[in-house]
């Protein structure tokens, strides 16, 4: 009898363990970054990508924004599978099949092949996103949501921190198909770890922070949040602060190595840098949110800063070669931090019934921009030079401030 209690004993352990809420987010950002690595690395092996498949800057510049059509193609479908089969599945599932498309990279021939499978890429790589941050709305109250919201969204800059620190190297050593054999390999690491999650928490837990009694994963009512302006105004400045985030990530690589004359891991290194202060800007200001009440107020300062450090950034390392870098780092991480808010606004904003469908909207929105900011940067690049493409962005962070809307409480 006793011998049989051990392993009971450590079953229920392990089921424990595993129904933590800290325990699901810690895995929904191992799957998250996972998920960001491959879609979100290539950026990092341009240089790589442009020579072993004989492509301008500009075209690989466009290779490099496929994934975010391909998830315009399919987010909008992943979020009705997120709200009705569940995270854990749709995750789980995601996973695989972003591993199953990274794999195709070694059958593909030439530029129009690899076209081809990094839209595939970003089809099937999409909901990752989203459904994490449903089960932060689930599993969290109001109290702590914005805190770990900024955890889970912190997931995006440490991917980008992992895959420029290490994917440079590795593109160095194995090219570009076997460098993003690397994010393959964690996605299918991923796999058992969300499959070990549980698909809901107990109803009758309540949230314990600070005295505040709201049922976790309490079903919000079933009314569109999209009869109300306030969520596609988030949304919209999401698209426009998309812009500069996306272009520091598609072209600060290229060009430390272009304008510069750094070596890619060197330049690799500089952008792995500054994810760490990205990412924990966004747990400060979850966290100040969490005590504010307040998620978009600290946008619209952060979109004012972003546009002016990016304006220093176009015109300051011409007559001061020194400010290339700390400007370049100091942009990396303005635009990286508004993230966590309004995602954690959008989700608040639509309630647990709509989060899965809101959350991709607000993914599908982003890789709406993800898609055509190295589209419309391949135009100013070629008009007038890797620069300008900095202050081009600095006029969609300006124009995010007129759209932010007022007070969205974190109740």
């Amino acid at each position: 009898m006793g011998e049989a209690k051990v392993p009971s004993d450590a079953v229920q352990v392990v089921r424990m363990f595993v129904r933590n809420r800290w325990v699901i987010l810690f895995i929904s950002m191992v799957a998250q970054v996972a998920s960001v690595s491959a879609i979100f690395g290539i950026p990092v092996v341009l240089p790589r990508l442009r020579e072993d498949f004989g492509v301008s800057t500009a075209q690989a510049g466009v290779l490099a924004g496929l994934p975010a059509f391909g998830l315009l193609l399919t987010l909008l479908a992943w979020g009705v599978v997120i709200d009705r089969a569940g995270e854990r599945a749709t995750m789980a599932l995601s996973l695989v099949l972003t591993a199953g498309a990274l794999g195709l990279l070694w059958l593909a021939p030439g530029p129009w092949s690899v076209a081809g499978v990094l839209l595939l890429l970003g089809a099937v790589g999409g909901p990752v996103n989203a459904a994490s941050g449903r089960l932060v709305l689930v599993w969290f109250a109001a109290r702590e949501r914005g805190l770990a919201m900024g955890i889970r969204q912190s997931a995006l800059p440490l991917g980008v921190g992992l895959s420029a620190l290490i994917l440079p190297g590795a593109a160095e050593a194995w090219g570009f198909v076997g460098a993003m054999t690397l994010p393959a390999l964690l996605s299918l690491v991923a796999v058992p770890l969300v499959l070990a999650m549980p698909t809901k928490p107990e109803r009758s837990r309540r949230a314990p922070v600070g005295g505040d009694t709201t049922e976790i994963g309490e079903p919000s009512p079933p009314r569109s949040p999209y009869r109300d302006w306030t969520i596609w105004r988030v949304h919209v400045v999401s698209m426009f602060l998309g812009v500069p985030q996306v272009t520091l990530m598609t072209y600060a690589v290229l060009y430390l190595v272009q304008e510069q004359g750094w070596s890619p891991p060197a330049a690799g290194a500089v952008v792995a840098a500054a994810q760490v202060p990205g990412a924990a800007g966004r747990l400060v200001l979850g966290a100040v949110s969490d005590r504010s009440g307040e998620r978009m107020r600290p946008v619209r300062l952060l979109a004012v800063v972003a546009a002016s450090a990016l304006v220093l950034l176009t015109f300051a390392p011409e007559p001061w070669p020194w400010s290339a870098v700390p400007l370049v780092l100091a942009c990396l991480v303005l635009t990286m931090w508004h993230n966590g808010l309004t995602f954690t606004a959008v989700a608040e904003i639509a309630g647990t019934a709509w989060a899965g469908r809101a959350l991709a909207v607000q993914n599908w929105l982003q890789a709406v921009s993800t898609t055509l900011t190295p589209v419309l940067m391949a135009g100013v690049i070629t008009v007038a030079g890797l620069p300008w493409v900095f202050v081009v962005s600095a006029a969609f962070a300006a124009s995010a401030v007129a759209v932010v809307p007022g007070r969205i409480t974190s109740g």
